[in-house]
């Protein structure tokens, strides 16, 4: 019995110590330690005094360079690469750090970067009701700050954000709208002709450029021999920068520096490594995936989906050339393009989508037949019947004229998700296919 009386008072003793010992562990409570944590983070962002380079990794893909300068107001100012207007003129509004689950630092008024998160369609060319996936909350962890960089995280779609300090002389491009300079880079989509070479030193290399999803693929001849490289690009104050580098042998390309736009020529000047080039058009491949066409037709059966495009076909440099966007079916407006493959054994799908209080539907459309795949890598598609009530004349009779047009297509990939469908015919016609 007084074993047992001693060892219970020398295990309450034990945990009276343990209590006390915790209670000395930190000084100050959770709450005093992360509004600490708060003002110690906010003390970084507006201490920087010349700003902070941003890049954001939607949680949808792609990469978006941006430019932040922060004050102790609660302001922001900042430069985007979404386009040419917001990479030359600057927007200002609020910010705020807030204590949730985690310090997380919160755009709270429209701004630049709400543009990737919009859920109209028609503002980022993303999913409708979802834009491109991407935050305008960040939550910040501790391990990721450092002196001269921070990492941060999306609260919603896990979009990272990576910021690094800003040099005076970049604070000072961007004010001057060096930004849209690089963004010029894009112009490579407004050549008539849909394949686009450059040069530099002995080695020509096939641009294959997606805006949208910001990838850029490089194709090249090693002998006889294709070797491709893809990777994600956004624009900074001084060109191009990719996500990751293309090494070729002895050649480092880490993006494009000194990209000029001559109007008069319509053709885009750029730099790698000093050296400089200018992209000059092609009307077929540098190297044909002869299997390409034949994987575009069969990937939709075997995913259970479709092929989807928001604009149409671009022709002769103007995008959705014949206006599908502005299709209409009573009160319901156009939704997407669509391409079915494998409808059945007979035909495929090819039309419009419509779409009016969050419901999509198919109302007309034509049916293709499986396509004849040449052996030069070339899908070739043949009518074989409508579904509906087809218009007799205006944009859907245009897009379908294009579609059978009898020297067909190559189908040149962008990404896992992407294929670009372009006219065998002179390059000169194309369409974009997202899944």
């Amino acid at each position: 019995m007084k074993k047992s009386i001693i060892y219970l008072l020398f295990s309450t003793v034990f945990l009276l110590s343990c209590e006390s010992n915790d209670d000395t562990v930190f000084e100050e409570s959770a709450d005093a330690r992360l509004n600490a944590a708060i003002a110690s983070y906010e003390k970084q962002l507006v201490e920087a005094p010349y700003g902070w380079n941003a890049v954001i990794y939607p949680g949808g893909g792609g990469s978006y360079g941006f430019y932040f300068k922060f004050d102790d107001k609660n302001r922001v100012t900042m430069y985007s690469d979404f386009s040419e207007e917001s990479a030359a003129k600057s927007k200002e509004s609020s910010y705020r750090l807030k204590a949730m689950q985690t310090p997380a630092l919160i755009f709270d008024t429209y701004s630049y970067l709400h543009i990737l998160s919009d859920p109209d369609n028609e503002v980022n060319g993303g999913n409708l009701g979802e834009g491109l996936s991407s935050d305008f909350e960040f939550s910040i962890f501790p391990d990721s700050v450092k002196t001269e960089s921070m990492t941060l995280v999306g609260r919603k779609n896990q979009s990272r954000l990576v910021l690094t300090k800003a040099t005076q002389a970049q604070a000072a491009s961007y004010t001057a709208g060096n930004l849209s300079k690089g963004v010029l880079f894009n112009n490579v989509t407004k050549y008539q002709a849909y394949f686009k070479r450059v040069t530099f030193g002995n080695v020509t290399y096939e641009i294959t450029l997606s805006p949208k999803t910001r990838t850029i693929k490089l194709t090249w001849l090693d002998g006889s021999t294709p070797k491709t490289f893809t990777t994600n690009y956004y624009f900074t104050e001084t060109g191009v920068s990719f996500t990751s580098p293309l090494v070729n042998g002895s050649q480092t390309i880490t993006g494009f520096t000194n990209v000029i736009w001559n109007a008069s020529t319509a053709q885009v000047g750029i730099t790698a490594n000093g050296v400089k080039s200018t992209v000059v058009s092609a009307i077929k491949p540098l190297s044909v995936d002869l299997a390409a066409s034949r994987r575009w037709w069969q990937t939709p059966i075997e995913s259970g989906t479709y092929w989807s495009s928001a604009d149409g076909f671009h022709v002769n440099g103007v995008d959705d050339a014949f206006g599908v966007a502005d299709l209409k079916f009573g009160t319901e407006v156009f939704y997407s393009y669509i391409y079915q493959p494998g409808l059945n054994s007979e035909y495929d799908l090819f039309g419009p989508l419509f779409y009016e209080n969050n419901a999509v539907d198919f109302k007309y459309g034509h049916a293709p037949g499986p396509p004849r795949f040449t052996s030069d890598g070339r899908a070739i598609f043949e009518y074989v019947g409508t579904f509906g009530a087809v218009p007799t004349t205006g944009p859907v009779v245009q897009t379908a004229n294009l579609l059978f047009e009898p020297t067909g297509y190559y189908l040149i990939q962008t990404s896992e998700t992407t294929y670009d469908m372009v006219s065998a015919k002179d390059a000169k016609s194309w369409i974009s296919w997202k899944l």
